[in-house]
């Protein structure tokens, strides 16, 4: 019996990930057959680091940000050079801690985020519609607890 409810839920995590590919804000990955260059998947994967800058007026600290997206600090570093380039992000020294590196946006990366924010809100709602508060509440700790396991490859 327990197999047949982790089958289940694989099975639903599955199809979860395509209803929310085929979701997606305009601006985002082409979905279906639709082709995009490898650099629009690059900018649409490093711009969603905008928005959760978006709420933090002080910036965020680039180990924060990349424990966020679940990404390695040499990937993040990468995508921060891109932004930064892009005049979306400044990176500064933390005061508190001159090895750490502080992220605001700019201007134009602020509007930006509150573009992809505006972008994405409608698809979030249609998204979550059948699920109360209570339920969206719970889903984020479950998963948040899901992705806090270690891969099954490096468990004993």
């Amino acid at each position: 019996m327990p197999s047949d409810i982790n089958q289940r839920l694989f099975t639903a995590f599955i199809h979860a990930g395509r209803y929310i590919r085929a979701g997606r804000p305009s601006g985002a990955i082409p979905h279906g057959h639709e082709k995009c260059s490898a650099q629009q998947k690059h900018r649409f994967r490093r711009e969603t680091i905008l928005p959760l800058l978006l709420d933090r007026e002080d910036g965020m600290r680039q180990n924060q940000v990349a424990e966020e997206i679940h990404t390695s600090p040499s990937t993040l570093s990468e995508m921060l050079t891109r932004l930064e380039n892009d005049g979306y992000i400044e990176r500064s020294p933390d005061p508190d801690d001159r090895r750490a590196t502080i992220l605001t946006l700019t201007q134009s990366g602020e509007a930006r985020a509150r573009e992809l924010k505006a972008q994405a809100e409608p698809l979030f709602s249609q998204l979550f519609s059948n699920l109360s508060e209570d339920e969206k509440a719970a889903l984020i700790v479950l998963l948040e607890k899901l992705s806090a396991a270690p891969p099954a490859s490096q468990k004993p």
